[in-house]
């Protein structure tokens, strides 16, 4: 676990501290999480502890059950519904980044392409590319509400796939992200939602294929 550094807020350290654990599979599903032993972990009392633990449980990385806190487990279903939301809000964020099309987007998508043509055997590496290419396009997208709600879902897909399956991708991403820049580019909207509807339904087939669903 991370460490305290006094000068800046208690609770938002806390509540990066533990995300961050979560998020890194350090702590299993349905695993208890425990006030007053974070708080000694941590070296802090258990009142910023209390409020980081609020805001993991807005996230959803954490629930109530049984009269506990546990580390949230996603189910197939929770999958499914999660990466519903993904798909439509995606596609309304590429269609708004075409009206807002900068050079700076472009070159920032450009780059990222580049980039992930040398590490497509790398998992680890492509999966930060993956989801720096998505976060190109949602923040072009201008749309604070549709940024923020997507920020909650892009953590939540991130936990599931390393509780769940790992980071394992399909053959084709590459690809389609680069015929989704070009789509893009010529600022072809229609064809744009499309093919990002098509992507994020393909990546859900991805992992619960990996699951055996």
């Amino acid at each position: 676990m991370g460490q305290i550094v006094k000068p800046e807020s208690l609770h938002l350290q806390a509540y990066n501290i533990l995300k961050q654990s979560i998020l890194d599979g350090k702590r299993e599903p349905s695993e208890r999480i425990v006030e007053a032993k974070v708080a000694g972990t941590l070296g802090i009392s258990r009142g910023p502890v209390r409020e980081a633990i609020r805001m993991l449980i807005q996230d959803g990385l954490l629930v109530y059950n049984d009269g506990f806190v546990k580390v949230y487990e996603p189910t197939v279903e929770d999958i499914i519904e999660i990466f519903q939301c993904r798909e439509s809000l995606e596609a309304l964020a590429v269609k708004l980044a075409i009206n807002n099309l900068t050079e700076e987007v472009t070159d920032e998508l450009v780059n990222n392409l580049e980039a992930t043509k040398k590490v497509v055997d790398q998992a680890l590496e492509l999966k930060q590319l993956d989801q720096q290419f998505h976060t190109i396009i949602v923040e072009a997208s201008n749309n604070k509400h549709l940024i923020q709600m997507l920020n909650m879902i892009k953590t939540k897909i991130h936990y599931m796939r390393n509780s769940m399956v790992g980071a394992t991708f399909y053959p084709t991403l590459l690809e389609e992200h680069e015929r989704l820049f070009e789509a893009i580019q010529n600022k072809d909207a229609t064809k744009a939602v499309q093919m990002m509807s098509e992507h994020i339904k393909r990546g859900l087939d991805g992992v619960l294929k990996q699951i055996n669903y």
